[in-house]
Order: structure tokens, then C-alpha cells, then sequence
């Protein structure tokens, strides 16, 4: 009967990880998509209880990470002065339409770039900690039955969690790229530094080109506030964080 038990577990193991990147595919398609659940209870077992752990901090890290971002975008502003009259500006703006500064938006970037891949890294190790994990269960075939579906996480975490974690860097990468070209073309107060440039030649410099309206006494705040702010936010140079090759 033991021996039945163990070559049981070995084969549920197998089933369980073998197959990781088309179990993986498999369940991008499901709607009901994949939750990493810790168990209530651990297993006693030092090396399983471990990745468990680990699955359990990189969930809890890439979920604070997506969940801390602030999208930044390049947007015309339509100031409202008390007369009525608009006046046509360009500046950072936020996902709630606030104005910010290009260096406060600048340096999450670098700050959350470096988080963002010191997490893909982390994802990388993931799969070493689940073949360890898989040979720690195969010596307690009753635990082996119980236990042996969290080999899942391993995997899933590493490719739906590495998927979401690369799709959220590239379009952080591509606003730089973008509050990089507003530096080049706007002064920090929205105004246009060489006004010989047409608004077409402009316009194909940003991705997003719908206005926003302020009325002048809430822009001028606006703008003081960043550019105090700013003055004191110091930005890295190019390429110290850079993800053109992820």
C-alpha cells in the first residue's frame, strides 16, 4: 500500500509540473483565470513551507507594485481665463487630470522601473524554488496529494505575474520617452520653447492629444506647486534604469 501511495504522489507531481508553461497558456484562456491562495495550514516539510512563502511575498509584491503606479501623460491644456478667453498650453498630467511636474513623473519611473526589475528577477528563481519544492513532497506521499496543486503557483506566478509586470514597464517606458520629449519642446509651465513649430509637428510627438481645461487661477497653482516641487526632485540620466531590451 506505501508503495502504491508513493507511486501515486510522484505521478500527481508530475502531472503537476511538468507541463508549467501549456498549463500556464492553457489558463490564460480560462475566464475564470488563477488566484494564489496561501493554504490555512503549512506543511511541516522546512523546503515546501519555504516556497510557499516565496509564492506567497511575490504575489503580495507584484500586486502592491501594480496596484502604486501613477500613469503619467502629455496633455494640451486649455487655460480659462476670467474673460472667457483660452489659452493653449501643454504639461504633465496624471490619470485624474491633475497638472504634475516632468521630474516628479520622471523619477517614479526610474524608482519603479528598478522595483519592477528587481521583481522580474525574483520571478526568474521561482522556478528553481519549485523543482526543490516538488522533491521535498515526493517523500510524504499523503501531504504529496494534499499539498501538491500549490506546485501550480510556482508557474503561474512566474508567467501571468512576469506577463503583467513587462506590459506595465513598457508603457511606463514609453511615457519617459514622452516626458523626455516634453523637457526638449515645453518649458515646466507648459509653454512651447520654439513657438516656429507647427502643432502637427507637435502633436505626433505625444500619444495622447485630447485637452484639458483649467480655469487660470487653478493652473497657475498647479504650476507653481510642481515647480517648486520640482526644482528639488534630482532625475537620473538616461539608460540607468532603461528597459528598451525587456
Amino acid at each position: 500500500m506505501k508503495k502504491i501511495l508513493s507511486l501515486l504522489a510522484v505521478a500527481i507531481l508530475l502531472a503537476v509540473i511538468a507541463p508549467q508553461t501549456a498549463y500556464a497558456e492553457k489558463k490564460d484562456k480560462d475566464k475564470k483565470g488563477w488566484k494564489w491562495e496561501m493554504p490555512k495550514k503549512m506543511t511541516g516539510i522546512e523546503e515546501f513551507d519555504h516556497y510557499l512563502r516565496v509564492c506567497d511575498t511575490l504575489n503580495t509584491r507584484i500586486t502592491t507594485y501594480m496596484d502604486s503606479v501613477t500613469f503619467y501623460t502629455v496633455r494640451p491644456i486649455d487655460v480659462q481665463q476670467p474673460d472667457g478667453t483660452i489659452i493653449k498650453r501643454r504639461c504633465v498630467v496624471d490619470d485624474k487630470d491633475n497638472i504634475r511636474g516632468s521630474n516628479e513623473a520622471l523619477a517614479q519611473y526610474f524608482d519603479m522601473t528598478n522595483t519592477g526589475l528587481a521583481i522580474l528577477g525574483d520571478l526568474v528563481k521561482i522556478t528553481g524554488e519549485t523543482t526543490v519544492a516538488t522533491a521535498s513532497l515526493a517523500g510524504d506521499p499523503l501531504k504529496a496529494l494534499s499539498y501538491g496543486k500549490y506546485l501550480k503557483a510556482g508557474p503561474n506566478i512566474a508567467i501571468k505575474g512576469g506577463k503583467m509586470m513587462k506590459e506595465l514597464l513598457k508603457k511606463m517606458n514609453q511615457q519617459k520617452k514622452e516626458i523626455r520629449q516634453y523637457k526638449q519642446d515645453y518649458s515646466e509651465a507648459g509653454e512651447l520653447k520654439d513657438p516656429t513649430i507647427s502643432a502637427e509637428e507637435i502633436d505626433a510627438h505625444y500619444s495622447n492629444n485630447e485637452p484639458v481645461t483649467k480655469l487660470s487661477e487653478e493652473y497657475n497653482n498647479a504650476i507653481a506647486e510642481i515647480q517648486a516641487k520640482d526644482s528639488s526632485i534630482q532625475v537620473p540620466e538616461d539608460g540607468d534604469a532603461d528597459i528598451d531590451g525587456l
